[in-house]
């Protein structure tokens, strides 16, 4: 049974990965950076959603 986040838990994880996004940018890793992002997206797509 897939688990769905509530908005706050969503709220929590998107600027979390935003953190994380901005972080691995710094340390020049694009690639992870570039997930992380799309992770947020998603995260982001789900909120719009709900609205």
């Amino acid at each position: 049974m897939k688990h769905i986040m509530s908005d706050e838990e969503l709220r929590r994880a998107i600027r979390a990965l935003q953190d994380r996004a901005l972080d691995a940018r710094k340390r020049g890793d694009r690639d992870a950076a570039d997930e992380i992002e799309r992770t947020m997206r998603d995260y982001q797509d789900q909120m719009a959603q709900r609205l």
